[in-house]
């Protein structure tokens, strides 16, 4: 057992290590296109793009669930080995997603149109400008629809470096985008959406040939519609179309609220802030990603003891990892901004603050979720969960409509990503021996210790910096330092005594390397 731990072990680590190096190229090409984007666009175009990006957005509360659907049909043909009845699956899919594709159309022309141009707040004279994004968002939309069997047969096949290749090709076409609109004369705004549209059909359209070319099953008539299988999909989707609506409407629709209470500056704000967040939330990501197989490999086979060790070191690992990447963030926002950006209006800074505090509360619970997914039995989870993160929208309406400032926004998010954590815990008790004082001692005393000393520390040393001039030697001094004494706090107050020894076990081979 001792052995067979330990290789789960190096397989967690070698996969995340994998997993980072593709997110490595992603987050610096896509953090760099950010910075390039709203020199490019400016601010209120910028804004504008995010704004009806919500819109936009908004249609993925009808198209998500059903994408999850025929994802998992399509892999349950093809496990099957039947080449008849995999080509069936297929072509009712796509069939789905046509129909599917023509009633999004019809509601984002009817409702999407009217609410930009009646609700929305956009400023003078980029109305017109602000149709082209809509119109040019819903292509991209309706193409995505089309080609998500394809998608999901890419992942049934297990073809996973396709989608690595392509990501890369994806960032480095929309930095390409970003110098092509910083050269244009006209109206950058609408080339810059015409562009992304072209270039996400491209794409598409790449992957649509490669499975026609690689997989058998891939083939596409009319007439194969199977109308029991049409109805198992509708119901298989049910309950991921309940939970994935809250989402939507928690983050779409929050920034929604954002453009008719305050206008597209904030939202630039928000986009920017969530772009810094994606590229920090991709690095815990691709961690947590590591750790998901061997909960659900454990938990088939009934080793609960082992999954719920590992659970409460990943859990604890994955907060540990956010703080180290969040706190220093949160504590030099003004310099990070300034150097990433240049001059940027002072409500950006907050707003980055704002979420990587909700970015925590989300990360908090990331494998709870992954083993509740291993389970299988959401139902009553997807209830519950809906309910907390759907209150989400309503809560921060009322916010700002009784005149909340615009930071009560992220408090309504963070409280509710936090209480989604209760809701897994009791779903987890009901499906195994899952004892709250082991998690509290392993889990999370440990990480409320390291945060509470980490913050502490990180003020004292932004503090005594304030004599130093705001510059990049000033910020990666500042920077260093607070990742130095967080590391500290999480070897003294975070590890514990067998993960200590690992540590300096570790740190030893390290330095026997360099002398020989």
């Amino acid at each position: 057992m001792p052995n067979d731990i330990s290789q789960n072990n190096k397989r967690i680590a070698k996969n995340t290590i994998a997993l980072y190096f593709r997110t490595f190229i992603t987050m610096i090409v896509g953090l760099y296109t950010g910075r390039v984007m709203l020199q490019a666009l400016g601010v209120d175009n910028y804004g504008i793009n995010v704004a009806i990006g919500g819109i936009v957005g908004m249609a993925s509360l009808i198209t998500g669930a059903m994408s999850g659907a025929i994802s998992r049909f399509i892999t349950v043909a093809l496990g099957s080995g039947d080449l008849s009845r995999q080509r069936v699956v297929f072509s009712t899919s796509v069939n789905v997603q046509i129909l599917l594709s023509l009633f999004v159309v019809l509601v984002l022309e009817i409702l999407g149109v009217w609410f930009l141009n009646v609700e929305a707040k956009i400023p003078e004279g980029r109305m017109t400008a602000a149709n082209w994004v809509l119109q040019c968002g819903i292509i991209t939309t309706v193409v995505g629809l089309l080609s998500s069997p394809y998608n999901a047969a890419i992942i049934a096949h297990e073809h996973m470096s396709v989608y690595a290749y392509m990501s890369i090709i994806d960032v480095m076409a929309k930095l390409g985008i970003c110098f092509m609109v910083m050269a244009y004369n006209g109206d950058c705004l609408i080339l810059f959406a015409l562009l992304q549209m072209i270039v996400q059909m491209m794409m598409q359209c790449f992957y649509m040939i490669y499975c026609h070319r690689h997989f058998a099953d891939v083939s596409y008539h009319i007439h194969r519609f199977d109308n029991s299988l049409f109805k198992e999909m509708t119901l298989f989707s049910g309950w991921s179309f309940m939970n994935h609506s809250a989402w939507v409407f928690s983050t779409q629709g929050v920034n929604m609220l954002i453009n008719v209470f305050f206008g597209v500056a904030f939202n630039a704000a928000r986009g920017i802030a969530i772009t810094v967040n994606g590229a920090v939330q991709g690095f815990v990501g691709s961690f947590s990603m590591a750790f998901g197989p061997q909960l659900v490999k454990s938990y088939a086979v009934g080793d609960y003891e082992y999954v719920i060790s590992l659970n409460n070191r990943g859990t604890k690992f994955i907060w540990f990892l956010m703080c180290l990447l969040a706190i220093p963030i949160i504590i030099e926002a003004d310099t990070l901004l300034y150097l990433w950006l240049g001059d940027v209006p002072n409500y950006f800074s907050l707003f980055l603050r704002l979420t990587m505090i909700e970015s925590l509360a989300v990360q908090s619970g990331a494998l709870l979720l992954r083993l509740i997914q291993a389970d299988g039995r959401m139902r009553t989870y997807s209830v519950r969960a809906s309910l907390v993160i759907g209150s989400i929208f309503p809560l921060t309406w009322l916010w700002l409509y009784l005149g909340g400032p615009i930071w009560g926004v992220y408090i309504v998010s963070s409280v509710a990503f936090l209480m989604i954590n209760v809701v897994r815990y009791i779903s987890i008790r009901a499906m195994m021996p899952f004892s709250m004082r082991q998690h509290i001692k392993e889990c999370l005393f440990p990480c409320v210790v390291v945060t509470t000393m980490s913050v502490i520390g990180a003020l004292g040393i932004s503090n005594i910096s304030n004599i130093m001039e705001q510059n990049i030697l000033r910020f990666f001094i500042v920077v260093s330092s607070v990742i130095l004494w967080t590391l500290f706090n999480i070897y003294l107050f975070g590890l514990s005594h067998r993960e200590r020894e690992f540590v300096k076990l570790k740190i030893c081979d390290v330095i026997l390397k360099i002398k020989s």
